[in-house]
């Protein structure tokens, strides 16, 4: 196995001939990583860049009283934290989930409760823009966090792929507009240990990302998958164990205390209808269908579950057992996209994982591209609700939905073809397994030291 590090522009087609236009692929004597501007730091910087951008396109919504007439919707700048100073309470100084009822888990809760306690600290502007600015301040260190644990978690030839992250445009596009980056911060740090061959440090973090996000929780469905196959359920235990008790440490003492308050993200989550993201919703108007209810619950359950066990099998049945990103990310593809809700901030749950996946640039772009257009269109969707004169008609949204979600699709297709030809898989062509994979790194499959335990039975 080569240690050579792998450049964007000496490696994906994309890039090279991208390259070839600005005056040539990267040299080779630019391959040498020891100097101190390393990958990671060439990274960040550019990570800088963009969440500089980032906050400049949210800026015109960064003062509240400006949200007149759908000027939120209009200059396509929304965001659920300036929304939330005053639609919360934060503003008069009430405590999300024991003042008063938030759709989301402890800790993002704790995040929202953090931020206005330091805007209240400046009383002479306690404002919603003083708590915006924290709260970037606050998810700014968590995109550090996410860029740098996909730095370590793909493989160690490769450690510009994070720079995907880092110029994602869904990053820079829903950074500040919901809470997403804690979740992915904290799943990274999970990941992180788990490559480590830390279990039960996994199972910590991802036990807080659970209480940020619920959908986290999806690494446990796929480990136990893995692990399965690799025979190391024992090890899947360990993190099992553990996730469930980090979690249970955040989410108890908020449970007994307001129980109301612990229970409303999952009446909202479970009362809701489709989205207007959701394939559901355009299925439902097409059919006629009642989009709420516990009958569009049991048809979105049936579908997730059918999807997950045609996963188990494909992980299963590969002539390899897949990276353990690639299942993540077909997983959480696939529940996001025949889910009853699909925001677009919900794609930045998808972008590290799709990067870990598949670092190649032209279907990331594609996707991500779709993703931004998707955002767009829905900015002028709600804004002609209103004003029915204006915005975008029902009709075409849905086509915008339907793009992204075939882009996306398309993409899973792709990771699901190297999960089938392991020899396709960008990766491992640099002859590692699963850099990512920690006790599975490597690994031999349960049949194969089955069939090696019965070879040596019958020699001796």
């Amino acid at each position: 196995m080569s240690d050579d590090i792998v450049h964007p522009t000496l490696d994906d087609p994309l890039l090279i001939g991208a390259a070839e236009g600005l005056g040539g692929s990267t040299g080779s004597h630019q391959r040498d990583a020891r100097g101190w501007w390393t990958p990671l730091r060439v990274i960040l910087v550019v990570l800088g860049g963009s969440l500089i951008v980032g906050y400049l396109q949210k800026l015109p919504c960064r003062d509240v009283g400006l949200w007149k007439d759908q000027f939120a919707f209009s200059h396509v700048c929304y965001t659920d934290v300036v929304a939330s100073w005053s639609a919360y309470g934060l503003d008069k100084g009430q405590v999300p989930l024991f003042d008063f009822f938030v759709p989301y888990p402890p800790l993002t809760a704790a995040v929202m409760e953090v931020a206005a306690v330091l805007a209240r600290a400046f009383p002479s502007d306690a404002s919603a823009s003083t708590y915006f600015d924290i709260t970037v301040v606050l998810l700014v260190v968590f995109a550090v966090v996410t860029v740098v644990t996909t730095a370590l978690l793909a493989s160690r030839r490769r450690p510009w792929d994070a720079l995907m992250v880092a110029l994602s445009p869904v990053l820079i596009l829903q950074a500040f507009t919901n809470w997403d980056l804690v979740a992915l911060a904290l799943l990274g740090l999970a990941m992180v240990a788990w490559s480590r061959s830390a279990p039960a440090w996994a199972g910590v973090w991802l036990g807080l990302a659970t209480a940020t996000k619920f959908w986290p929780l999806l690494m446990l469905l796929v480990l136990v998958m893995l692990c399965w196959r690799a025979g190391r359920l024992r090890d899947w235990l360990v993190i099992a164990g553990t996730t469930v008790a980090a979690w249970a440490a955040v989410s108890v003492p908020v449970m007994l205390r307001s129980p109301d308050g612990f229970l409303e993200f999952w009446r909202v989550n479970i009362s809701r209808g489709p989205d207007w993201d959701s394939l559901w919703l355009a299925l439902g108007d097409a059919i006629g269908w009642d989009g709420r209810g516990e009958v569009t619950n049991i048809r979105v359950g049936v579908v997730l579950l059918v999807l997950t066990l045609a996963v188990a099998v494909l992980v299963l049945k590969a002539p390899r057992r897949p990276r353990l990103p690639q299942v993540m990310f077909v997983l959480l593809a696939l529940f996001l996209v025949f889910g009853k809700v699909f925001s677009p901030q919900d794609a930045l749950w998808l972008t590290p994982l799709a990067v870990l996946a598949r670092p190649r640039w032209r279907t990331f772009l594609v996707w991500q591209s779709a993703e931004v257009v998707l955002t767009i269109n829905r900015m002028l969707l709600l804004g002609g609700l209103e004003n029915f004169d204006k915005g975008l008609p029902r009709g075409w949204w849905y086509v915008t939905v339907g793009i992204r979600d075939i882009t996306l699709l398309v993409l899973v297709g792709f990771v699901v073809r190297e999960m089938l030809r392991p020899r396709a898989d960008v990766v491992r062509a640099g002859g590692e397994d699963d850099p990512a994979g920690g006790v599975l790194d490597g690994a031999p499959d349960r049949e194969r030291r089955e069939a090696g335990r019965h070879r040596e039975s019958v020699l001796t």
